[in-house]
């Protein structure tokens, strides 16, 4: 469900794909059909890649410097958040 309500894949073929794919056609099937395998031979490749590469870094993400690094991060995060808070109220013109 998450995947079939997805802009990107659309966004993607209706802007990019489609007019290349046409336009690699015109040249040659065999042009299209190379656009086609290469582009998901790449995505699905990457996936797998970033699963491997999560997969052999567990005990990495499981120790104490990544979860400091996590906590400063959400603190940090948290600090933004409060400031472009501020920021905003300041541009609809209330008074802080």
């Amino acid at each position: 469900m998450v995947n079939a309500l997805n802009p990107h894949p659309y966004l993607f073929w209706f802007s990019v794909g489609s007019p290349t794919m046409l336009k690699a056609q015109t040249a040659s099937s065999l042009g299209a059909a190379a656009f086609v395998t290469s582009f998901y031979l790449c995505l699905v490749g990457s996936k797998i890649f970033l699963a491997v590469v999560v997969g052999k870094s567990r005990t990495f993400l499981e120790g104490r410097i990544y979860v400091y690094t996590m906590r400063v991060l959400g603190v940090l995060l948290f600090v933004f958040a409060l400031l472009l808070f501020r920021d905003g109220l300041r541009l609809i013109g209330m008074p802080i």
